[in-house]
């Protein structure tokens, strides 16, 4: 091997490191990532995050996944008809949403709108949804 090639192959590998720990454009997060479903109608599943399964189950389930900045795309089954719902309103993360965390929670509201939260503690459901599940529980309807 030549002395230029082995004076740049330190360098290309920092380069190619630097994108798996977060730096640059195409920067990818691995972090743990989980649900929380506020429909007391149906079970949500398979819910994904820009085509990757994340965990569910009210925040019971946790996958590590991939999540990048920019525009994110949720979707997720119902678990008695082979409905898709797909998010009705656009969530769009910032690399400061990302940097730092540990986890990430998406939130399914029986409107099909979702939120995206992040914590370095395991997460917890957000206060809008429960309060959106007592009223359904309360009044039997959306």
């Amino acid at each position: 091997m030549s002395l230029k090639k082995l004076l740049l192959l330190p360098i290309s590998l920092v380069f190619s490191a630097a994108g798996c720990a977060g730096i640059g454009p195409n920067a990818t997060y691995y972090m743990g990532t989980t649900s929380f479903h506020y429909d007391p109608s149906y079970n949500a599943y398979m819910v994904k995050l820009n085509g990757h399964e994340i965990g569910g189950g009210f925040g019971g389930g946790m996958n590590t996944s991939p999540v990048k900045f920019g525009p994110q795309v949720i979707t997720w089954e119902e678990s008695n008809s082979d409905k898709l719902h797909r998010a009705k309103n656009q969530v769009t993360l910032t690399k400061e949403d990302l940097k730092g965390v540990k986890y990430l929670a998406v939130h399914l509201y029986p409107d099909d709108t979702v939120e995206v939260t992040t914590s370095n503690n395991w997460p917890n459901p957000t206060e809008k949804g429960l309060k959106w599940q007592e009223r359904i529980r309360k009044n039997g309807t959306e």
